[in-house]
């Protein structure tokens, strides 16, 4: 996921940061784009998981309840990213998404088995997100 700054042009480094909305909110592990030009240091969060990060913001609304959220228990590549650092630190990243792909399809083989729909269609938009 290489990227360049849209201020200075420098390289972007992916890493995950902790973003605070509304100031009562604590979302941990956002994937952000960072400038390597320590001058600059513009970030943004990656274009990829804006819709989650939005959709979760428009459910709080305006005047949210203090609160802190993992965003890997919303954002696929948030929890990839996740493994990769905290657990999975000599695995390749091809190992660790194939790995998460597994456990989705297992899970979406129980939801099936049970025929709770609902959960068979969130795990189907869970593959599709990494799998694209």
């Amino acid at each position: 996921m290489y990227k360049k700054c849209s201020r200075c042009g420098s390289g972007m480094e992916l890493v995950l940061r902790n973003v605070v909305y509304r100031g009562r909110v604590k979302i941990m592990n956002v994937p952000v784009h960072v400038c390597e030009n320590d001058a600059c240091s513009h970030s943004q969060v990656v274009d990829v998981i804006k819709a989650d990060l939005k959709k979760l913001m428009e459910e709080w609304g305006q005047h949210p309840q203090r609160q802190s959220i993992n965003f890997e228990d919303v954002s696929e590549l948030s929890h990839l990213m996740v493994l990769i650092a905290k657990e999975k630190e000599d695995a390749t990243v091809r190992e660790a998404l194939q790995e998460r792909v597994n456990e989705l399809l297992d899970l979406f083989l129980l939801a099936r088995s049970l025929g709770d729909q609902k959960w068979m269609h969130e795990l189907r938009q869970r593959l599709t997100k990494i799998m694209v």
